[in-house]
């Protein structure tokens, strides 16, 4: 099995890798500790219950991607009851697609799972795995045991094997690959002429009397934004950090506290060989050349049957102690450094062990002393920060001004800068804060804002200042705005009336090269050109590529592109891709677009049929 994993699947473990970063790196420390019993069934799908645990654990990284992905939304608008039943969908997809991998026999070794996590960064202090932090990071995503969360990664594997299972063994066919080639690697023969923009804007000539009649007409148009501006105070833990003061005897004491339950336990670096159901002799062979003092990493490379270590000696890594099977373990730690044990038996095979590396752990005051420090201050900001948090709420409710609230909490009162209904900078840059800015609340009864949290433990509160009233714009103060408008106004009539008369005649059956003849225009020519074609604009040639295939004449079609101009084209022929005028490595280009396509649709299905196939009981 061990063989099997390391062969087929090193990728997946890569994805899990990430998937464990992702979790974190969403929710948050904390954000997932929920103490709903797991004994709460809130889903059975075909009789395999989800706890009421895991689907709140699946609604708050559901709230947090949104959060995530939307930094400025209003975190009240997100009701848990409004995102359950698209968590709870996940789960249900989820669940059937570890179903499914089971029925396949599909697993993997405990072994592999703590080698995994041991190199996961989220567990690692200075590059090295930290238990104590593991623990506590685990707790703080909702899991109440080790062994919860190396399900919820084997369950993880599961799902990466049997998806990547479905994925690579799509394929597409031959004539598959002859049609994708016709449509990708088609050539297309075309004219076309260009009925600039810029020289209509050119020969608009406005007279004052034109401006001001169309002052006139539009100021509704020339309207300034109605503005405020917010008399605010923050609060987040940053503010209160670097005036906390701790002590050295502080320090010391928590040095010893942790010292105490420091694991100081020795990390035991190992090798091995791997056999796997392999004969007696072939087992008597292997430790023959061992006791005859042969070179262990020739061994490694002759006999072991674990590819992923074969080219590095049978160098497995560190472990505590927990990383591999019991067994192995056990013989581990009964060697010296340099020795190698007997045969060991486990699930994977048969292993000859050697003991690479002892690595002692010390637990040292000047290496801590730093981080303990941080670490007393965080904890002394964020119960002052509770503290101030809660005077805060109480002092700004119907306060008339917030100056003398800073005061009392030895904060600081700011005054943000003008801005809109559409927000501006700095403190206005929060779409929280403008939506409680405009509230009539604040905008129009002048009371203090509610205390607004912002995320990441960053509060606000604020107040009206100064109101600034939408106020008509004078004709001085929009002059060359409205001329430029009006210029291209006019412009645009211009022109639109000029390509009316060249559809007019384009429809009725007259070649582009009369046309251009009429209407003075010149005639670009383009011959068998692909979609990469630069020799036109990106405009130009995706809109030829987007014609129908003339058949038994030319087809003609304009349109008006982004900077004005008006683009009358004749597509004349089109030719298709050939697989037999392209190398091997086009052809397998073609392939891997076309299997992409095809595989992702392939596994969608798949899981559908399966959810709708399932008995699901809510």
């Amino acid at each position: 099995m061990l063989l099997d994993f390391r062969n087929n699947m090193r990728g997946v473990a890569i994805g899990i890798t990430i998937v464990i970063g992702l979790i974190f790196a969403l929710t948050g420390t904390g954000s997932l500790f929920i103490s709903t019993p797991d004994s709460e069934s809130a889903l059975v799908v075909n009789g395999d219950e989800i706890s009421e645990r895991e689907v709140l654990q699946a609604v708050a990284r559901e709230r947090s991607r949104i959060l995530n992905e939307n930094p400025e939304m209003d975190r009240s608008l997100l009701d848990d009851q409004a995102l359950r039943p698209q968590a709870m969908q996940q789960l249900i997809s989820r669940e059937v697609l570890i179903q499914a991998a089971n029925q396949h026999n599909l697993g993997v070794a405990p072994s592999l799972i703590n080698e995994l996590i041991l190199d996961v960064e989220q567990f690692q202090t200075d590059g090295v795995f930290d238990e104590d932090r593991f623990r506590y990071a685990i707790r703080s995503q909702g899991y109440t045991s080790s062994s919860k969360f190396t399900e919820m990664l084997a369950d993880q594997f599961l799902v990466e094997q049997l998806s990547d299972g479905i994925i690579n063994s799509s394929f597409v066919t031959s004539n598959e690959v002859t049609s994708l080639t016709a449509l990708v690697d088609q050539k297309r023969s075309f004219e076309f002429a260009r009925l600039a923009y810029q020289p209509f804007v050119d020969s608009v000539d406005l007279s004052d009397e034109q401006i001001a009649a169309y002052y006139d007409e539009n100021q509704a148009q020339y309207m300034t934004e109605r503005k405020l501006s917010v008399e605010y105070i923050e609060l987040n833990q940053a503010m209160l950090i670097n005036a906390q003061s701790v002590s050295a005897e502080q320090v010391q004491a928590r040095f010893d506290q942790e010292a105490h339950s420091a694991d100081t336990s020795p990390s035991l670096r190992a090798a091995h060989i791997l056999l796997e159901n392999s004969s007696a002799e072939l087992i008597a062979e292997v430790q023959a050349k061992i006791d005859g003092g042969e070179d262990f990493a020739k061994l490694v490379s002759e006999y072991t049957q674990d590819v992923a270590t074969a080219d590095m000696g049978g160098d497995l890594g560190f472990t505590d102690g927990s990383t591999f099977p019991d067994a192995f373990e056990q013989a581990l730690a009964a060697l010296e450094v340099g020795q190698v044990s007997a045969p060991v038996e486990t699930v994977s095979g048969t292993h000859f062990v050697k003991l690479l590396e002892i690595e002692k752990k010390e637990f040292l005051f000047d290496e801590q002393q730093e981080r303990i420090t941080l670490e007393l201050q965080k904890e002394a900001a964020n119960t002052l920060l509770v503290e101030k948090l809660e005077m805060l709420k109480e002092l700004a409710f119907n306060a008339d001004n917030l100056q003398e609230v800073a005061e009392d909490l030895a904060l600081e009162a700011k005054t943000s800068e003008p801005f809109s209904e559409n927000g501006g900078s700095g403190v206005a840059s929060s779409q929280i804060v403008v939506n409680a800015a405009y509230s009539p609340e604040v905008a129009e009864d002048g009371y203090a804002s509610e205390v607004l949290d912002l995320g990441d433990d960053n509060y606000i509160v604020l107040r009206l200042k100064e109101n600034f009233p939408s106020r008509q714009l004078v004709l001085e103060e929009v002059r060359d705005d409205l001329t430029k408008t009006l210029t291209n106004t006019i412009a645009k009539e211009k022109i639109d009336a000029k390509a009316a008369e060249i559809t007019t005649t384009l429809d009725g059956d007259s070649s582009l090269s009369s046309i251009a003849a009429d209407f003075k225009l010149e005639v670009q020519k383009e011959e068998a050109k692909d979609r990469a074609n630069q020799a036109v604009s990106a405009e130009i040639n995706a809109f030829v590529f987007e014609m129908p295939s003339p058949r038994d004449s030319i087809i003609s079609d304009s349109f008006t592109a982004a900077n004005g101009d008006f683009v009358v084209i004749e597509l004349t022929e089109v030719e298709l891709g050939d697989t037999a005028s392209l190398d091997q490595e086009r052809i397998e280009l073609i392939r891997s677009i076309a299997e992409t396509a095809t595989t992702g649709k392939e596994f969608v299905s798949y899981q559908q049929a399966l959810i709708e196939q399932a008995k699901i009981v809510q």
